[in-house]
């Protein structure tokens, strides 16, 4: 028999909006239905509670019981990814989690057994992890989704049914917590059934002949007879959080504080689940109806909210919002994090966390095309290169072994030893005169150095891109000049000029 946990968050419209506005917990807060004017107080916090607001009561009268009254829309992203983030926590202690209809969270018990000792201490973890989400929570753990979901509702903060006796826990409640049709409800209140266990009482048959499928059913969910499948969700690759501000922001400060806040509340989101971020959107509703969307990547996957908060402070700092702000919108990419090797040979890099803000802070300061690694372009003309994503080291030290491997059987199939020239390149290349003198090159000079032509070697001569806008044709030569210099240059052939592309070493 499986064992099912259900985590629900007790006055779920409040916690959802104090997990991103904390400093409001203290405050008398009340949640609206969103309607201007003619809206209603949906859900209140406790001190709005002891100045006389209750919901259902009308805005405009709130505003008039409490002067200090903080209205703030009910936001469905908040919901949700409130209870997401409950999905999040019970993932950290299952493979398995459902959520259901958008405001609990079940859970499967069954293979934990070297995670927790026993179920009450799986509820307290789950407590404990959700508190420090910024949600409380009540758990409730049964033989099903049913009995757990009522466990819950009824327990207040954790209520564990024994294995077996899910009806018997049944029996003694209202039951209005089976959630039955108002019609059925008011039909089974005039045959003077107010509990689960007289409505279990009774055959299912002849309910359900006089109240339809719908009351055999209830009758069924009355006996603790819940066969409902748990279906289990993927884990997310993005994770979403927003918040609605109550006025629009324009100034630094304040708007990097609450990035603060939804940055924290996505990284920690991610890093439930194991998995690090590479990437943050972050977009802006702006006064008027305007928008901006910015994009931050980090160099590697993290979950230090504060690489992604600097990050976020640098796009600001050079390119503040064109008006004020009134929304923020956060989506955060998920992905694996690489382990690192360490090498006994060499001292260890830069953390990891560290090398990626400053490479981010790098890509705000000088482009994000600006910062990378250099890599030869897919082109045959020499100079070709093209900036990529920094990821590490560039060559595996597979790839490194194995031209040892091959220099050294190449040496030995030779039997001498192979010297190679590095050539130092001129990026750009530099300007030349070269003196020519019967049919031959005979003086060089130009970017600091120059001399008289003692050796040479070539031309060797290179064309390509001819079916591009912007062709080469080229002519080498490798010359040794008297100042003991040994240099690389060549002859542009289109722009009829001479350029030395570097120095051997």
């Amino acid at each position: 028999m499986s064992r099912i946990a259900c985590l629900l968050v007790p006055d779920l419209c409040l916690m959802a909006h104090l997990r991103l506005n904390s400093e409001l917990a203290e405050k008398p807060l009340a949640l609206t239905d969103g309607r201007a004017g003619r809206g209603r107080v949906v859900a209140i916090s406790p001190a709005a509670g002891k100045a006389g607001i209750f919901p259902g009561m009308a805005v405009t009268q709130a505003r008039a019981v409490c002067d200090a009254l903080v209205i703030r829309p009910i936001s469905s992203e908040a919901l949700v990814a409130a209870v997401s983030t409950l999905a999040d926590v019970a993932s950290t202690l299952s493979s398995r989690v459902e959520i259901d209809d958008y405001d609990v969270v079940f859970m499967d018990c069954e293979g934990g057994g070297l995670l927790w000792a026993s179920e009450a201490e799986l509820a307290a973890m789950l407590g404990a992890r959700a508190a420090r989400c910024g949600l409380p929570v009540w758990v409730g753990i049964a033989d099903s989704k049913l009995g757990a979901s009522v466990a819950a509702r009824e327990g207040g903060g954790l209520r564990i049914v024994p294995a077996g006796q899910t009806r018997e826990f049944l029996e003694p409640l209202p039951l209005v917590l089976l959630d039955p049709d108002p019609e059925i409800a008011a039909t089974l209140a005039s045959w003077g059934i107010g509990v689960i266990g007289d409505l279990a009482a009774l055959p299912s048959g002849a309910v359900a002949h006089r109240l339809g499928s719908a009351g055999g059913m209830l009758v069924r969910r009355a006996r603790g007879e819940d066969d409902t499948p748990l279906v289990a969700r993927q884990i997310p690759r993005t994770f979403h959080e927003s918040l609605a501000l109550e006025y629009g922001v324009d100034r630094l400060e304040p708007l990097v504080f609450i990035l603060r806040r939804l940055i924290e509340c996505v990284t920690g989101r991610i890093e439930l689940h194991g998995l690090g971020c590479r990437e943050i959107e972050i977009g802006f509703d702006l006064e008027g109806g305007g928008s901006d969307l910015r994009t931050m990547t980090a160099a590697a996957p993290t979950t230090e909210h504060k690489i992604f908060v600097t990050l976020a402070r640098a796009h600001l700092e050079k390119c503040p919002p064109a008006h004020s702000v009134t929304k923020i919108s956060l989506v955060g990419v998920a992905t694996q994090i690489r382990p690192t090797q360490l090498d006994f040979l060499r001292p260890s890099g830069p953390a990891p966390a560290a090398l990626a803000s400053t490479l981010a802070r790098l890509a705000v300061l000088c482009g994000p095309d600006r910062v990378g690694v250099l890599r030869r372009a897919d082109s045959h003309r020499p100079e070709a290169v093209e900036v990529a994503r920094f990821e590490g080291l560039s060559t595996p030290k597979q790839e490194i072994f194995a031209g040892a491997l091959a220099s050294i059987r190449e040496r030995g199939a030779n039997e001498r030893m192979v010297v190679y020239l590095a050539l130092r390149a001129f990026r750009p290349p530099v300007a030349l005169e070269v003196f020519e003198r019967a049919g031959g090159l005979d003086y060089v000079r130009g970017g600091g150095f120059g001399g008289k032509v003692v050796r040479r070697a070539g031309p060797w001569r290179l064309r390509g891109e001819w079916w591009t806008a912007d062709p080469y044709a080229r002519e080498y030569y490798d010359v040794e000049l008297s100042d003991g210099g040994v240099y690389r240059i060549y002859r542009d052939v289109r722009l009829q000029c001479w350029l030395a592309d570097g120095v051997y070493d």
